[in-house]
C-alpha cells in the first residue's frame, strides 16, 4: 500500500486542471512525464503524443506497452481534472488525505487514482510471457476539448480487442461505456429593413424551429433507445 499511496500523492500534486477558461487551464505534461518514468521503469514502451494545446499549454497522450502483437486489452483513463476553488475543500486537493477508510483529493477517483492503481496491478505480469500487449492510455482534455481522444482517435491507436475505463462507476463493470458525439448546427442569416422583415432572414427565428425539432428528436431516441 505504501507505494500506491506514493503514486497517488504523486499524481494528485501535478494540478492539471482543464478549463474553457484561459485563466486556470493548465498543462497535463508533467502528470504524462510521470506515468511515462513510472511505466518505463517497469518496462514498458513509452510514446507521449503532443495533442493540440489550449491556451497556450501543452497538451500530450501517454502510450504505454508491454509486449507485442496485435490484439491486446487497453488500460484507459484521462490525466486531466475539473476545475476546483481550495477554498470550498475540507482537505488540501492537491494532496491525498485518508478519512474515515476513504481517500480524498482532487483527481483521487475520476481519474489519476486508477493510473495508481494500474502501477500496483501490472506488478506480477512484468516477468510474464504476455501472448498479447497490454496498453496503458493516458489521455488530455477529457473534461473540456477531448482534444487528446480525438488525437488518438485520428491516430487510430491503440489497436486492441478490449479497452477498461477507468472512470468511477461504484464498483460495478460496467459494459459498453458512455460515449458522447457532439455536431454544430450554423444558421446564416440575411440583412433585412424593419419596414419589410421578409426582405431578410432571421436566423434566430429559424434556430427557433430547429431547437423545436431537435427537443422531439430527443424525446423520440429516449424513447427507442433504452440500456439500462
Amino acid at each position: 500500500m505504501s507505494k500506491l499511496m506514493e503514486h497517488m500523492q504523486a499524481l494528485l500534486s501535478l494540478p492539471s486542471i482543464s478549463s474553457a477558461n484561459p485563466a486556470i487551464d493548465m498543462s497535463n505534461l508533467p502528470v504524462i512525464e510521470y506515468l511515462a518514468e513510472q511505466f518505463t521503469a517497469l518496462g514498458f514502451q513509452c510514446e507521449i503524443v503532443p495533442c493540440a494545446s489550449t491556451h497556450g499549454n501543452i497538451k500530450a497522450n501517454l502510450v504505454a506497452t508491454l509486449g507485442t502483437g496485435p490484439g491486446g486489452l487497453v488500460l484507459a483513463g484521462h490525466t486531466d481534472t475539473v476545475p476546483m476553488d481550495p477554498e470550498l475543500w475540507s482537505v488540501n486537493p492537491l494532496a491525498v488525505t485518508e478519512k474515515d477508510g476513504r481517500l480524498y483529493g482532487l483527481g483521487s477517483t475520476d481519474m489519476k487514482g486508477f493510473f495508481a492503481l494500474i502501477l500496483e496491478a501490472v506488478q506480477p505480469f512484468l516477468d510474464q510471457p504476455l501472448k498479447q500487449p497490454l496498453i496503458v492510455l493516458a489521455t488530455a482534455d477529457e473534461e473540456t476539448s477531448m482534444s487528446g481522444a480525438r488525437q488518438i482517435a485520428e491516430q487510430g491507436l491503440p489497436k486492441a480487442r478490449y479497452a477498461i475505463i477507468g472512470e468511477p462507476t461504484g464498483m460495478r463493470p460496467i459494459h459498453a461505456h458512455k460515449g458522447v458525439m457532439m455536431e454544430t448546427i450554423r444558421l446564416h442569416g440575411r440583412r433585412g429593413n424593419s419596414s419589410d422583415p421578409s426582405l431578410g432572414i432571421n436566423a434566430m427565428e429559424a434556430m427557433h424551429d430547429i431547437i423545436g425539432e431537435l427537443m422531439r428528436y430527443r424525446s423520440e431516441v429516449k424513447q427507442r433507445y433504452q440500456r439500462p
